[in-house]
């Protein structure tokens, strides 16, 4: 997909055809979860070796049911996921590890940050018709009324409020930020999870054979690691959860009031709104802080657009 800068010839109509395509292959691309009874947390799993579990647990966002093009459970529970992931394990040099890690993951999280910014940018465009008194049309509302579905904006107001309330939430997140927490939760990408079920971020799912069973998992447990049908899905999973998830407010505010200042993007800044995705709490925010520093991850992170 071009990037915002490279769309700016398009038609509205073009625009309104190219927000829906994106928002079926954004749908399409999540894999199922299932809803836990308190979404103030997101199940995140430990740092390095993530075969294992502890009793330390938060809560996980529900990424299914967005919108009818997921597959239903029965038919996901019975497909293979074949992980599409470079042997990371099999480079012994750590720095061409790093460097061959962060390059196979760039492209796919541009990509996924990329179809965001098509919906964000459509978005503007609606709110300033909104803003000197112009009528929307039907695809406008429609498109509202979709995004507003997918984005879990379930407060009744006025069209003008649900498009404020969008923006926030209708934004990318910092390739610097999702590089460390990938590097993070999936030990550079040699873990079992990231390379049997395409999840890289640790997130968990409820329903039988919605995921891979952790070893060693604790007696009266029954969660599963999400498993996705490629990498691309997992990482648009986790850019929505981050992106819908309660738990994660104040980071959508740092990255708003960015905007508002007309600041760059700090994946090290909008860390501090990742309190509640591990149990260990400020603990895991430095840690995810020390990797975007050590490694000059801010470096990847692009411009401010739309």
């Amino acid at each position: 997909m071009a990037r915002l800068d490279q769309i700016t010839s398009l038609t509205r109509t073009d625009l309104i055809m190219l927000g829906a395509l994106v928002l079926s292959i954004s749908a399409s691309a999540l894999a199922p979860g299932v809803r836990n009874s308190s979404e103030s947390m997101v199940y995140a799993l430990p740092a390095q070796p993530v075969d294992t579990l502890s009793t330390s647990q938060v809560d996980i966002t529900e990424v299914s049911n967005i919108a009818s093009e997921i597959l239903p459970s029965s038919e996901v529970e019975s497909r293979s996921y074949p992980s599409t992931l470079p042997d990371f394990s099999a480079i012994n040099d750590v720095r061409t590890k790093k460097q061959m890690f962060f390059s196979y993951m760039l492209p796919k999280i541009r990509q996924a940050n990329d179809k965001i910014l098509a919906n964000r940018r459509l978005l503007m465009m609606i709110r300033d018709d909104l803003t000197i008194g112009d009528a929307l049309d039907e695809d406008d509302i429609q498109f509202v009324s979709s995004l507003k579905a997918r984005y879990k904006i379930r407060q009744q107001t006025s069209l003008r409020s649900t498009v404020d309330d969008l923006l926030i939430r209708v934004d990318v997140v910092p390739e610097s930020l999702v590089l460390a927490q990938a590097a993070n939760e999936s030990g550079w990408g040699t873990s079992r999870f990231a390379r049997q079920a395409n999840n890289l971020f640790g997130v968990w799912c409820f329903s039988k054979g919605c995921g891979l069973t952790p070893k060693n998992r604790d007696e009266g447990l029954n969660h599963e690691v999400a498993k996705y049908e490629s990498v691309q899905a997992g990482i648009i999973a986790y850019v929505h959860t981050i992106n819908t998830n309660p738990a994660y407010i104040h980071l959508r505010h740092i990255r708003a009031t960015t905007r508002s200042e007309e600041q760059h993007f700090s994946g090290h800044a909008l860390a501090e709104g990742l309190l509640k995705y591990s149990s260990r709490g400020i603990d895991y925010v430095r840690e995810i802080q020390q990797l975007i520093r050590v490694n000059d991850l801010q470096k990847y992170t692009l411009p401010l657009q739309a």
